[in-house]
């Protein structure tokens, strides 16, 4: 199992997976029968969980916290019963609705992650200097970090944070399901590097023909990075990664995005560009009364 990390001089992902390669997932529930404890003061909110995630999703939402279910190498405090109500609704419009909206209702109940845990705080590393936000495991389970930081009114911290590294997991377990085209990991071999990928810099690494430095560390995780950035980023980000990579960095990272698109499309039946559409739409037109109103479930 690897980590999403974030370097404290310079922002940028570290996430993988462990190896589950032979898993397959399904649109199964894996939850027989849930009991929600009646006495407890976070009843009502464990209701909604149960109603909104766990039937239509087949996903349970963690939050409480749980020390056997955490890195045990690393102090965390819980996350907030407010950050983690209103993260569950942001999830719900940024990717949950997006997926029901653009892709087919059952895509994510089918393919999603069937865990999704909360932790307010990171998780730090004094001696690498670097700070872990989230990590999956196994296809099955992300956890999501620092949560009780999550500024609400930056649409770019709440990508860094919390959406991209959604969107990077979520491309994992697509991988994992269908591999990724061979070709991809033929285009810069020579310039993946998974050791020293963090002293680069972001620009740097676009030079190198990937779209963050946490992308030249390895080809698969270049792959997810490509996908996951280009979803959540805006035009005037990605363009002007485009600018500062140079011809032939940008040539490069043209490509990349061409076999992913294909993939996704191919193997998926996913319009990356029509997913991105939506949600940029939604980022630029974040209503939170509409959010945590549901408003924009139209219903269901």
């Amino acid at each position: 199992m690897k980590s999403l990390y974030k370097i404290l001089a310079v922002a940028c992902l570290v996430m993988g997976f462990a190896a589950c390669d032979n898993e397959q997932l399904t649109g199964e529930s894996i939850f027989i029968d849930p009991v929600i404890d009646t006495t407890t003061y976070t009843y009502q909110f464990d209701k909604w969980l149960d109603k909104y995630y766990t039937e239509p999703y087949n996903v349970e939402f963690l939050y409480k916290l749980d020390d056997n279910a955490t890195d045990p190498n690393y102090n965390v405090v819980p996350v907030s019963i407010g950050m983690a109500d209103t993260m569950a609704h942001l999830a719900l419009y940024l990717w949950y609705d997006v997926y029901d909206s653009v892709v087919n209702p059952g895509f994510l109940k089918t393919y999603g992650p069937k865990m999704i845990q909360l932790i307010g705080s990171s998780m730090l590393d004094p001696v690498q200097g670097t700070e872990k936000l989230g990590y999956a495991e196994g296809g099955i389970k992300i956890t999501i970090l620092k949560v009780n930081k999550m500024q609400l009114n930056n649409i770019d911290n709440l990508n860094e944070y919390i959406f991209k590294t959604m969107h990077h997991e979520f491309a994992h377990i697509l991988h994992q399901q269908k591999n990724y085209p061979t070709e991809f990991a033929q285009i810069t071999p020579a310039n993946y590097d998974p050791i020293k990928w963090q002293e680069r810099t972001n620009k740097e690494a676009w030079q190198l023909g990937c779209v963050t430095n946490y992308g030249s560390s390895e080809a698969r995780e270049d792959f997810v990075e490509v996908i996951a950035n280009y979803i959540v980023k805006p035009d005037a980000w990605w363009d002007n990664m485009l600018r500062e990579a140079g011809d032939e960095g940008a040539a490069i990272i043209q490509q990349k995005w061409e076999i992913c698109n294909t993939w996704l499309e191919e193997k998926w039946e996913i319009d990356l560009d029509a997913l991105r559409d939506e949600v940029q739409k939604r980022q630029q037109n974040l209503d939170w009364e509409m959010i945590m109103n549901l408003e924009f479930l139209n219903g269901k």
